[in-house]
């Protein structure tokens, strides 16, 4: 007989925690959706008391049951099974806090760069009268949202005013540059999917 001198913490198994996250998956599926136990399990052709035991983590479930939920949620089965591989929640990051990359006397360039998704996202600031030092180019798309103000897109060798509430996507293979020729600061948020910074 072993005695334990400490108090050791209980170790869950490796199917039971696995379980527990498919079951709060499901529950959180549910909940985004406001159904009730008894609507889905009505529509999946599964009992109530089964449906709930599942959202709990204490029943295991077979391919056929698994199949039936993955396809009412519409999510594919691999989705659903997908292991958080980073254990943390959201990033949350005040703009003072992100990194600035100098584009010019009155840009402020605020760049978000996620190691996890290797997109990049920047909070664009220009002052009246204020553009880009320089046109760049760059493998990928660029997106764009005016948040505030007016911007001019400098692309190719055409221009384009860009006003605030609306949304631009282009190539970013072509020479781009933004300039602000209101009277009052512009803002917008841009997203690469191919990081250049």
């Amino acid at each position: 007989m072993v005695r334990r001198t400490e108090e050791e913490p209980a170790v869950t198994p490796p199917n039971e925690e696995r379980q527990r996250r498919l079951g709060e998956r499901l529950r959180r599926l549910r909940h985004l959706r406001k159904l009730t136990i008894e609507q889905v399990a009505g529509e999946v052709d599964l009992s109530m008391s089964f449906l709930s035991m599942l959202e709990r983590g204490q029943a295991d479930i077979s391919l056929s049951r698994f199949s039936r939920l993955a396809d009412f949620y519409k999510i594919s089965a691999s989705e659903l099974l997908v292991e958080d591989e980073t254990g943390a929640g959201p990033t949350i990051v005040e703009p003072e806090r992100l990194q600035l990359i100098d584009r010019g006397e009155g840009v402020t360039y605020r760049l978000l760069q996620s190691d996890y998704s290797g997109a990049q996202a920047v909070l664009v600031t220009l002052e009246p009268g204020a553009s880009f030092r320089d046109v760049l180019a760059h493998k990928g798309r660029d997106f764009g949202w005016v948040i505030s103000g007016e911007l001019v897109l400098l692309y190719s060798d055409r221009e384009y005013v860009i006003e605030a509430r609306q949304f631009v996507e282009y190539d970013a293979s072509k020479p781009h540059a933004l300039r602000n020729d209101g009277e009052q600061r512009a803002e917008m948020i841009a997203f690469m999917n191919s990081p250049y910074w």
